[in-house]
């Protein structure tokens, strides 16, 4: 990617960093307001290019994920963002980079995760009174029929959904609003998984009543 075209991006990029219209955003004045994201990948293929990032959102304990796709001369084309839990999350890159991820997290077809070493995240929120349910799949890369261990697709997606009597949001799988997803090698995922750690560690060092959060 070239300077000119990155400073394009970047510029476009810029708007992503606006959570105000966030309904988990709760900041008070003596919060840290992490701006900064903790990782980010651009990618570029002969067909499309775009890019991964992550963000810490430690009062709500989650890490905000967000992929996007640009157009060949840098300007952004759509984003898809949403929120994991950030335990749960990290003990999952962790699993992987430590050879476990297999047998912890095997696959499973009601969540529609094909391979193993795959992770699922549900949420959900309302955006202009309508209920929206959030959905981040990790699990190896496909080409047609065929899997690569060696390689993860990450994506994130909003559908229209339903509200249950128990108050969760269930998806339209028919009915998506957003989907964006990156291609994430074992090695990205061991510098992810190293970066998650360092900022948990410090989050945590820092603030002895972490855990009441």
């Amino acid at each position: 990617m070239s300077d000119e075209v990155y400073e394009s991006v970047q510029e476009f990029l810029t708007t992503l960093d606006d959570d105000s219209n966030s309904p988990e955003k709760v900041f008070s004045k003596d919060d840290k307001d992490y701006e900064n994201d903790l990782y980010k990948k651009w990618f570029r293929s002969k067909t499309q290019s775009g890019f991964l990032s992550i963000r810490p959102w430690f009062t709500g304990m989650k890490f905000k994920i967000d992929i996007g796709k640009t157009s060949p001369d840098g300007k952004l084309l759509g984003h898809t963002q949403l929120y994991v839990d950030a335990v749960d999350f990290a003990a999952y890159l962790k699993s992987i980079t430590l050879g476990t991820a297999a047998d912890i997290y095997p696959a499973n077809d009601r969540l529609g995760i094909p391979t193993p070493e795959a992770y699922a995240s549900y949420g959900g929120g309302k955006i202009d009174g309508k209920p929206v349910s959030r959905i981040f799949k990790a699990h190896h890369w496909s080409s047609g029929d065929t899997y690569d261990s060696n390689a993860f697709v990450w994506k994130a997606g909003h559908f229209t959904a339903r509200v249950s009597d128990t108050g969760a949001y269930i998806p339209d799988m028919k009915s998506p609003i957003s989907v964006d997803s990156i291609k994430v090698t074992r090695q990205d995922i061991s510098s992810i998984s190293y970066i998650v750690d360092l900022a948990l560690y410090s989050y945590v060092a820092n603030n002895q009543h972490w855990y009441e959060v």
